[in-house]
C-alpha cells in the first residue's frame, strides 16, 4: 500500500507500507539514531485522487530511538 507524509519531519514524501500495520518508522533527516513515528490517518485513511496511486494518510506521532 502506498503512503504519503501528511504532516512532521518528512511531509510530502511518499513510500510502501504493508497493508494492515498502521504505523511506520523513518530515520529522522536531522538527528542520528532517532527515527520519526507516523500513524495511518483513521477517520479518513484513504487518497484516492486522480493521478496518484491509491494509498493512505500518515501523519507525525512523535520520535524514537531507532533500531539498534
Amino acid at each position: 500500500m502506498r503512503y504519503y507524509v501528511m504532516s512532521g519531519p518528512h511531509q510530502g514524501d511518499t513510500g510502501t507500507m504493508t497493508d494492515g500495520v498502521g504505523e511506520i518508522q523513518i530515520p529522522h533527516p536531522a538527528t542520528t539514531g532517532i527515527h520519526c513515528r507516523y500513524k495511518v490517518n483513521t477517520p479518513d485513511p484513504l487518497i484516492q485522487q486522480e493521478g496518484f496511486e491509491p494509498g493512505v494518510q500518515v501523519h507525525y506521532a512523535g520520535d524514537i530511538p531507532g533500531p539498534q
